[in-house]
């Protein structure tokens, strides 16, 4: 081990960890939401019960960043939007919690503030492990798992472990993120005994990867697709991994191996950059911009068809030519940018279209109805039709304006953005530069290799 490494995460580890202050503002809303949650449930006649998980009930939270989870574990017959957010709101009414809002993950859940710290109500179901009914049931058990593991000097690792994932953008199983989850970190943490062995194993990772944390009791690891495989130790049918994208995943291993060779303290405050970010003035002559109205709705549920519309208008600019280099977002309180590099805004001169296979009658006679007295037809090597075509050259711009006239059938976007797409502003080149604050972070992003700003 490198004796700057290890020094350099002791100064981390030092300030992320909470002052005693922070500690009795946690410890008191822990108290009162505790309290609250059983004078809720005997009011409301409510079966079931109250637990302390996340960050906080293991004691891996940081400084500056205290939060408090509540779960509800109530009867397997009972309706967690129903039953469930009732309870959780009575709890936080009685708690004397402000700010209180609903929020999704996998379902419904209530958070608010309590004298500063954040607090958040989960319904879940009291089931026996491996008889899941919701995803939130395993948390209690992961709570269990941890808190039999955990050394101090563990904790002090995985808070060493966050920061550094925050700091590279890559902390967070939310859609918007797509990074490692609070948990992941935790495990993988255990696994690998610091974050230094935690960095050093990433740098060795190959695709497909499956990460054991506990020994394998005869189980197979889960099946799907996604870059590396977690098996969770109270659920090995769980991948842990599933969430995290290939961008986070490929963040952190880059990240991990510039502090390896470079250790610094900076890279737990701001992102380490593996290359020369572009000026936004060399990004913008080649930027397209999608700009929306901000709608209503669930943070998860509007990142998700952020980014299913942002793949379905890279597909749509492929297929009408255009070299798509890269894509972001960015947001701000009214409105959210989805922007691209291309190779360039213009394109196509000639088109090119490969027709069936010359030996079927049908779609060959289809084929050459439709390619008609345009120009050239020929049989290639694979045994295809061909045919080019002046076209003429088309802009960008253009392109993506005809689509949002109908953006779900022509581009593949979500029909929960529909409304939104069809009045959208399209911006181009040094247009970019002079937009709003959501523009100039997705351009941002482009000019770092983001995908997010």
């Amino acid at each position: 081990m490198s004796p700057r490494a290890e020094e350099v995460i002791r100064r981390v580890k030092d300030r992320l960890r909470p002052s005693p202050e922070e500690r009795r503002a946690a410890d008191d809303a822990a108290s009162r939401i505790l309290g609250a949650a059983s004078r809720a449930l005997r009011e409301l006649g409510i079966d079931g019960e109250a637990r302390l998980g996340g960050s906080y009930a293991h004691g891996t939270w940081l400084a500056g960043h205290a939060d408090v989870d509540l779960f509800l574990l109530l009867a397997p017959g009972a309706d967690l939007e129903a039953e469930g957010l009732r309870a959780a709101a009575r709890v936080l009414e009685l708690a004397g919690a402000s700010r209180v809002e609903r929020r999704y993950a996998e379902h419904p859940y209530l958070s608010g503030e309590l004298g500063g710290v954040r607090v958040e109500v989960v319904p879940c179901y009291r089931v026996r492990r491996g008889e899941w009914r919701s995803a939130a049931d395993r948390s209690p058990y992961h709570t269990e798992y941890l808190l039999s593991r955990l050394t101090d000097d563990l904790r002090d690792e995985v808070r060493a472990a966050k920061a550094f994932m925050i700091a590279q953008g890559v902390y967070g199983a939310e859609i918007k993120v797509r990074g490692f989850s609070g948990y992941l970190v935790e495990v993988l943490t255990l696994k690998y005994g610091s974050l230094l062995g935690l960095m050093r194993a990433a740098t060795a990772w190959r695709p497909g990867e499956v990460i054991w944390v506990e020994p394998p009791q005869g189980e197979a690891p889960p099946r799907g697709a996604s870059t590396i495989v977690v098996p969770d130790p109270v659920d090995p049918r769980r991948n842990l991994g599933a969430a995290l994208s290939p961008w986070s995943l490929g963040r952190f291993v880059l990240a991990s191996e510039m502090f390896l060779e470079d250790p610094r303290e900076e890279m737990f405050e701001s992102p380490a950059e593996p290359g020369s970010p572009l000026s936004l003035e060399e990004v913008a002559s080649g930027a397209l911009s999608i700009v929306i109205e901000r709608p209503e709705g669930p943070e998860d549920v509007l990142w998700g068809e952020i980014w299913r519309t942002m793949r379905g208008f890279a597909g749509y600019l492929r297929s009408r030519g255009f070299a798509v280099l890269a894509s972001s977002a960015g947001e701000d309180d009214r409105t959210i940018a989805i922007s691209f590099l291309l190779e360039s805004l213009e394109c196509c001169r000639w088109r090119l279209r490969r027709g069936p296979h010359v030996l079927m009658a049908d779609a060959r006679r289809s084929f050459l109805e439709g390619a008609g007295t345009r120009g050239p037809i020929w049989t290639g090597d694979d045994g295809h039709l061909y045919s080019v075509a002046l076209a003429g050259a088309r802009r960008a711009s253009e392109e993506v304006r005809r689509a949002l006239a109908d953006p779900v059938r022509v581009a593949g976007a979500s029909r929960g953005l529909e409304g939104p797409l069809r009045s959208a502003r399209v911006l181009e080149g040094e247009e970019v530069l002079r937009a709003g604050e959501s523009v100039r972070r997705s351009i941002s992003a482009l000019a770092s290799g983001r995908p997010l700003a």
